[in-house]
């Protein structure tokens, strides 16, 4: 039997922001609010004085832990958590891209539970309590974490590795997705958090973990962004494409929040950490190869594989895999997005060092055709 799961209260529109109080009011346990974004966003996004506005109007007192760089890191979360853990705040808000968003996760379950985050990512820990009470609120259209249970954390130290910390007790009580703010957003970012969006929605359907609602969520995605990232790219003020492509994003969040992601994600995570790849592209550049080595006819593929990815193929608009990953591919170039891995800096060595840290079995074991050494080093040697 296959279940589907996901608690989270979700307001989709333009403008829904606005409910941001009405929303805290149900789910606040006392009145005191922690904002938890990257540095400066709130005022680059001109939301600052809005939220405020909104919520102290309600009596709600505000702070604001605004964190540094484009990671989630083990050190900025220990930080939070350290902060949390000596205020009594009834709410944690985050504001902002995935890693925004994964450190207010991290921050709210540890304001309940003891220790450094390194304890529960490398020492199996269990988070015994249920957090702080959580709002997420997405200014890109690509990861999908307000929806989800888990939050990608890094360890930027000597180890330079990434982790993942994943619980029910870590989905967000409210998530607000509100198109009109990622209006500002570069037309570059905002194609590469769309391509994410878009390997999210993918890995999903063909996940082995898939379930007949996550189906139907992914399917709907897929379309839906893949249609609309040339449009953006076009167009970044056309607000009917911001908000499609919002809704495709939250529609894949929404499936992979329980099948999780396979061997795309998995490989895209060096390529980030060791070659300063945006997430979402180092995703894509990965994906048209995997769709096509998932597609093939394999004593390893699950029986449905084949066919599954037939269906991908028509969700983009094309009658098969090979016409899917072309259609990928020119896509890419037409959004001036590199398709080859030495065009951002990857050689055979670095083929090497992605092969050695891009198996992460809770992503891979998922993939409908098992991965193995020699089949990824062909795949990235094809992408050369």
């Amino acid at each position: 039997m296959k279940t589907y799961y996901n608690p989270v209260e979700v307001l989709f529109g333009i403008n829904s922001l606005k409910n941001i109080s009405e929303l805290a009011i149900k789910i606040a346990s006392n009145k005191k609010i922690l904002i938890v974004s990257d540095k400066n966003l709130l005022n680059i996004l001109g939301i600052s004085e809005k939220v405020h506005d909104y919520l102290e109007k309600d009596g709600f007192t505000v702070d604001i832990f605004e964190k540094d760089g484009n990671f989630s890191s083990i050190e900025i979360i220990d930080n939070g958590a350290d902060l949390v853990r000596n205020k009594d705040y009834g709410l944690i808000i985050g504001i902002g891209g995935g890693s925004a968003m994964d450190t207010a996760k991290c921050m709210a379950i540890l304001g309940k539970n003891p220790g450094s985050i390194n304890l529960y990512l490398k020492e199996g820990k269990t988070l015994e309590n249920y957090g702080i009470p959580l709002i997420e609120v997405p200014t890109t259209s690509g990861t999908g974490s307000e929806v989800t249970r888990w939050a990608t954390v890094w360890d930027l130290g000597e180890k330079q590795k990434k982790y993942s910390l994943s619980d029910l007790k870590m989905y967000a009580k409210g998530a607000i997705v509100d198109p009109t703010l990622v209006k500002s957003l570069p037309k570059k970012m905002s194609v590469i958090t769309g391509l994410d969006a878009l390997s999210q929605a993918i890995e999903a359907y063909w996940s082995k973990n898939h379930n007949p609602i996550s189906d139907i969520y992914a399917l709907q995605s897929i379309p839906l962004i893949f249609s609309n990232l040339q449009k953006i790219f076009d167009n970044p003020s056309d607000v009917e494409t911001r908000k499609n492509l919002a809704f495709g994003s939250l529609l894949s969040g929404l499936a992979f929040s329980n099948t999780k992601t396979t061997a795309v994600h998995s490989v895209s995570y060096p390529i980030t950490l060791h070659f300063n790849v945006p997430h979402g592209l180092a995703c894509a550049l990965t994906l048209s190869q995997f769709l096509l080595f998932n597609s093939e006819k394999n004593v390893d593929n699950i029986d449905e594989a084949p066919e599954r990815l037939k269906k991908i193929s028509e969700a983009i608009g094309v009658d098969s895999p090979k016409k899917a990953a072309q259609m990928i591919t020119e896509l890419m170039k037409n959004l001036n997005l590199p398709t080859k891995l030495r065009e951002v800096g990857i050689d055979k060595k670095g083929i090497e060092l992605i092969i050695k840290e891009g198996f992460t079995p809770d992503r891979v074991k998922h993939n409908p055709r098992k991965l193995t050494e020699e089949n990824l080093r062909d795949i990235l040697q094809e992408l050369l």
